[in-house]
């Protein structure tokens, strides 16, 4: 339990990073009370914008207090780096097939750490100006692919793995003979592919939804956030995380309409949320709901891919749909 906290207080200071580096890294003109006071725009020092984390910034010129957005980031995410580290303890992503020299909560902890890091910086900035910068998702995609191929054993899942009934009942599942042989390799190989999913699904979604409702929905900072998190993830993660976004985006996106009468809201934060759903579950998804099963034969796979993409434009028409009611109506 010790261990856990500390995990949560270091998850405290790493959200108070990510706001100061999230508010650096959005258009000036935006008063957000964290960089200045949205009074006399005085600015405060960044080591005070960094120090100050248990209250709200005060403007030592008019004595103005600004809001506590930056408290609920650490709050928000010292509760995702605990639970996910409770989580690792307890095998939420042990699998039969990938079984990495150390445990998996020592292996894996820091790399999911600073991934979820990343997307908190990343969540922040679409918020806060609707944009998610590549001085964040470009550098952890290099980290992702940097450790993915100097470990060799980061991976939630082999690149591919079958199991097909007939060939597990004599040898159980199947692994190509080069990923046992060249380890480092895989894990590059794992990584480039998550990343090119996630990038290239998501471009295509990204051309649809402008197609579908006249206007752009999903920016490019998406698609770019989406190949970070293929990297980080792998390819099969990926595509979970892309079925579930959209169901996301559809509970909370509405619900937000309902409550802001804002008829833009932002993609990116879904994307985190999806992703950092699917890293707590991954042992369910893949075992207990058998994926494990759709993912070792090409043609499922090609129509999960075509299911889901349906399922997003249907959601892209209802969003459309429903865009065009008047917000009163929905009061």
């Amino acid at each position: 339990m010790l261990f856990i906290i500390l995990i949560a207080l270091a998850g405290f200071v790493a959200g108070r990073i990510a706001a100061v580096w999230a508010a650096s890294s959005i258009d000036p003109s935006i008063q957000i009370g964290l960089r200045a006071c949205t009074s006399c725009r005085q600015r405060f020092p960044i080591v005070r914008q960094l120090l100050t984390i248990l209250r709200p910034m005060k403007c030592g010129g008019c004595q103005r207090t600004e809001g506590s957005w930056p408290i609920a980031v650490s709050l928000a995410t010292a509760a995702a780096f605990g639970w996910l580290a409770w989580l690792l303890q307890h095998g939420c992503q042990t699998v039969t097939e990938v079984r990495p020299a150390m445990e998996l909560w020592q292996n894996r902890l820091p790399y999911y750490l600073v991934f979820v890091f990343l997307l908190t910086t990343a969540t922040v900035t679409d918020l806060l100006d609707y944009v998610i910068p590549d001085s964040i998702v470009a550098p952890g995609m290099l980290i992702a692919l940097a450790f993915a191929t100097l470990t060799g054993e980061l991976q939630l899942i082999h690149v591919w793995v079958n199991w097909d009934y007939d060939f597990v009942m004599l040898y159980g599942p199947y692994l190509p003979e080069w990923m046992k042989q060249h380890q480092h390799l895989h894990g590059f190989v794992w990584s480039l592919c998550g990343l090119l999913t996630g990038a290239g699904l998501m471009w295509a979604a990204r051309i649809t939804a402008h197609l579908i409702l006249g206007m752009p929905a999903i920016g490019f900072g998406d698609v770019t956030l989406m190949a970070m998190i293929g990297a980080f993830m792998g390819w099969q993660p990926t595509l979970c995380v892309l079925a579930v976004a959209p169901l996301v985006g559809l509970l909370l996106g509405l619900g937000g309409r309902v409550v802001t009468g804002r008829s833009f809201v932002a993609f990116g934060p879904y994307l985190c949320i999806a992703a950092y759903s699917v890293l707590c579950t991954w042992r369910m998804l893949w075992e207990g709901w058998q994926l494990k099963l759709i993912f070792s034969h090409w043609p499922t796979i090609a129509g999960m891919v075509a299911g889901s993409l349906i399922t997003f434009w249907v959601l892209l028409v209802g969003l459309r749909i429903f865009r065009a009611v008047p917000s009163k109506w929905l009061r």
